[in-house]
């Protein structure tokens, strides 16, 4: 009978013990801790490419909208090299740059769809589509499967007459 009441003191004793109860707290709260700070990582970093995309697609009208012939290429080249140049460090990363530039002789002519693939003559009306398709920086968006990212503008400006 004692045997069995020893191991029974024992097991209480082992019950309020509370050595190790922080190591089972972190072993449980740690892989949560973990999701949430890479996931807002991977949120940051996603709003610094779409930042970038709107910076990149906003100086690209700008530059097209003269219709002043640069130095040396042509608009739709200058217009190019500015997306490229702010965007290329996303490349990096696997991202892929997409530009697109549509011609209208009017705002009307947008809904009608009556397009040219140009930066357009004096007065024209110019649409900038920039994107850049990126693979998500941490595993955290693949876990709900999403494995590509996608970040666009749009600018619709008139040319100078």
């Amino acid at each position: 009978m004692r045997r069995g009441g020893a191991s029974l003191v024992r097991l209480v004793r082992c019950a309020r013990d509370e050595r190790g109860v922080t190591a089972i707290e972190f072993a449980l709260v740690a892989p949560l801790l973990l999701l949430m700070i890479l996931g807002t990582v991977e949120m940051a970093l996603d709003m610094i490419v779409d930042a970038s995309v709107q910076y990149a697609a906003q100086q690209a009208s700008r530059a097209g909208l003269t219709t002043a012939v640069p130095s040396s290429g042509t608009r739709d080249a200058q217009a190019r090299q500015i997306v490229n140049n702010i965007l290329d460090p996303w490349t990096k990363f696997g991202g892929v740059i997409n530009i697109a530039t549509l011609s209208y002789a009017t705002y009307n002519d947008i809904a009608a769809g009556n397009s040219q693939k140009t930066m357009g003559g004096l007065g024209d009306v110019v649409a900038y589509n920039v994107s850049v398709t990126i693979p998500p920086f941490s595993g955290i968006p693949k876990l709900i499967g999403i494995t590509s990212m996608t970040f666009q503008r749009n600018y619709i400006v008139q040319n100078e007459k």
